[in-house]
This record gives structure tokens, sequence and C-alpha cells, in this order.
């Protein structure tokens, strides 16, 4: 499933692919998705302007002139594909097709298509009033997002030493810390030096802190790399990540730790039906 660093890197592509589109028209081949899909991506999206895409946690948005907004996420398999001019036939797992017009150039007149692909069909299009308490709603009870400025250390903090969970289950929480899965939370507690098993409260503030620092690096760098690309994941180019080459313990179950000098082997466990990668020497 698509984390934070996919979806950051698919909206950031799609603010360049979209941004300042008109929509021609939206096709809905599939309705079924995790959540039905609404016929208003039909009625109110034809005509409108694309404001922006952004990110919350690990959904997209996509924000219209005529004030509405469609959040989506990928899901397990889901991507989205932008064709120019020259398209491609539809195929079985195309689920929804926006069609937009690109009136920037006034020498020539391009022909942008919008593709989300689900082999799974786990991802949803959902569209609301941008500004309604639907809309708010949805986010309400996700956490601060850990690349912003103003998600202070301190904060971070207090929201992990109050959890009588382990660490591991903390992190995943969507309501502490928005954004983080499996993959990007096990490479950070490596690096950390801390056991994924290791109860909150029990950690210390210098071990917190220094969690903080090395999730925020984990994250940049995925980013920077396009994101981790195991099974499904692809941008919107159909190019993969790069992220899983730079891996520490995720999935390397049975290899021998990176670390210098370790000269250990990284260990799989399962946490709440979840599989935990670690190594019993470097994290304590």
């Amino acid at each position: 499933m698509p984390e934070l660093p996919e979806v950051e890197t698919v909206t950031t592509a799609l603010n360049f692919a979209i941004k300042n589109l008109i929509v021609k028209r939206v096709d809905i081949k599939c309705k079924s998705l995790r959540l039905p899909v609404s016929k208003q991506l039909i009625t109110v999206l034809s005509g409108s302007k694309v404001i922006n895409v952004t990110r919350r946690a690990k959904y997209g948005i996509i924000n219209f002139d005529n004030d509405y907004s469609v959040i989506f996420h990928l899901g397990m398999s889901g991507s989205i594909i932008i064709e120019k001019n020259v398209f491609s036939n539809i195929e079985k797992h195309d689920h929804i097709i926006f069609y937009f017009l690109n009136f920037q150039n006034k020498n020539k007149r391009e022909k942008i298509r919008f593709i989300y692909r689900d082999p799974r069909r786990f991802g949803l299009f959902l569209i609301y009033k941008t500004y309604s308490s639907k809309f708010k709603k949805y986010f309400k009870n996700i956490g601060p997002e850990p690349l912003n400025s103003n998600f202070p250390i301190m904060l971070f903090v207090k929201n992990i030493k109050r959890k009588n969970t382990s660490i591991k289950t903390a992190l995943l929480n969507q309501n502490i810390i928005a954004g983080l899965g499996n993959i990007y939370v096990c490479e950070s507690l490596f690096l950390s030096g801390i056991r994924p098993t290791s109860l909150c409260k029990k950690l210390s503030y210098r071990k917190i802190e220094f969690l903080y620092f090395n999730i925020v690096k984990v994250l940049k760098k995925a980013i920077n790399e396009g994101g981790t690309s195991l099974k499904d994941y692809k941008n919107i180019t159909g190019e993969i990540g790069y992220f899983q080459n730079f891996l520490y313990v995720y999935n390397r179950k049975g290899k021998e730790c990176l670390n210098n000098g370790c000269n250990k082997y990284i260990k799989r466990i399962i946490q709440n039906g979840r599989s935990s990668f670690y190594c019993q020497n470097c994290q304590k």
C-alpha cells in the first residue's frame, strides 16, 4: 500500500501535469471500489479547472475552481497514468478516466487523459464540497504531518510517551502521526536503534527525539528516490521508485545486517498481523 513518500511523489507530479487544466469529461467504468464512486464526478466536474493537487497523510486531493475536491487513495494496487494527445487502449482495470483540455498553449491545444487503474479495487475516489463539514470530517482524526515545520518535537514526544503500546503500533496509528506505513516505520526504528516491540512509555525522551529526526530523514530520502516499488507501485509516468535499494531491514529477513561490524541477521516477527523487521543486535 502506498505510504507518504509514494503519495507525495504522485501528487507532486500530478500538480505539474494537470494544474490549471479544464475537465472536458469524466468516465466511470467501475463504481465498485473500496467505497462506491459517486456520479457527481461526471455531473459536477465537467468544465471545471484544477486549482492544485495536494496530499494529506496517504491521500491525494484534487481541488477544483467550482469549490469541489476529489479525495483519492491508491489502495493496494492502484496507480494513476497520465497520457498526452496520443491515447492508448482502455484496459480492463481502468476504472476512472478524466479527460482534460489544456488552453494555456495558444499555438497547440493539448489533450490530456488521467486514468485510475486498480486491479484489486481497494482504492477510492470521493468528491466533496471543498469547504464542507463532510470534507473536513474526513481528515478530522488524522494526526500531524511529519514533514510539516509546525509539527514540533515535543508534541511528537508527548504523543508517544502517553501510549501504552509498542512503538511500532503507535507509529502506524494515523491519529498520532500521518502517512507512515510498515516500510518507513521499520526503517526509522532501525536507524534509531529501537526494537519495534519496545513499549512507548519506557522509551527515553532522547530516544524518541532521535526517532523523530530519523522519521524525517527516511521520508525525505524516500521522496527523493521516488518512493519504494516492491510490487505494484509506479508513478504517473509508469516508472518505479528506487528507495527499495536503500532498505536496511524491511523485507530482508535472514539477510546480514548492513551496519558495519554487526554480523547479525535481520529477524522477522508478526505484530498485530503485520510483519516487523529488525536487527536483534542493533535495536534494543
